[in-house]
């Protein structure tokens, strides 16, 4: 039984033909009983949350599964963001009053975490991001991916909760021009602009 955490809210786990529980190594046979096979991946769930400390908690999961040519299984777990979840109070140091530049960078771990901040926004209804800032670039570099956020609009209606959201599914990267100019001479650019506003549409 192999875990890898693919992102806070994906797991992927890798089982081999005989670790699949009461299934005689078969996939319809282990599903066949739901609520045998909802104890397993409760069982399954707990190591993984001591092994590599992916934690569901109460949230509910979709799970997908597929058989390799070799005989394992894979199943990845992906955790579903909750309807109605209270945001946390901005942080005023996380982001200064005084930029210079107008311009704030976050790096995501993996392009799932941006995803799943896009569908939050989208949930929560926090509208009209293009009012929020004349450009939101997405670049990768080095495994990670940075949201170059520039022209802020500081009386846009909805920034307090942005600068929260932001700061619980990213990390606060700088607000110098000058790493702006290192990550897009760098950096891959991914989304040329307004770049949380189309992942809303295209990605689901």
């Amino acid at each position: 039984m192999k875990f890898e955490k693919l992102s806070e809210y994906k797991l992927k786990i890798t089982l081999s033909n005989d670790e699949l529980p009461n299934s005689d190594g078969n996939l319809d046979n282990f599903m066949s009983n739901p609520s045998t096979a909802r104890k397993s991946f409760l069982d399954i769930l707990d190591k993984a949350e001591d092994e590599v400390g992916f934690y569901v908690g109460d949230n509910k999961v979709r799970i997908d599964a597929k058989c390799q040519y070799n005989g394992d299984f894979i199943f990845t777990i992906t955790k579903l963001i909750p309807k109605r979840k209270a945001l946390k109070k901005a942080i005023p140091k996380r982001v200064s009053t005084n930029r210079k530049d107008n311009c704030i960078i976050y790096d995501f771990d993996d392009i799932d975490t941006f995803l799943n901040l896009c569908e939050f926004l989208k949930k929560h209804k926090i509208n009209h991001l293009e009012r929020f800032c004349k450009y939101a670039e997405l670049y990768k570099l080095d495994n990670k991916y940075y949201l170059i956020i520039d022209e802020i609009n500081d009386e846009y209606k909805y920034i307090a909760q942005v600068y929260s959201c932001m700061t619980e599914f990213a990390d606060f990267y700088s607000s110098q021009g000058v790493m702006t100019m290192m990550i897009r001479e760098r950096g891959t650019l991914i989304v040329k602009n307004n770049a949380i506003n189309i992942c809303q549409k295209n990605f689901k």
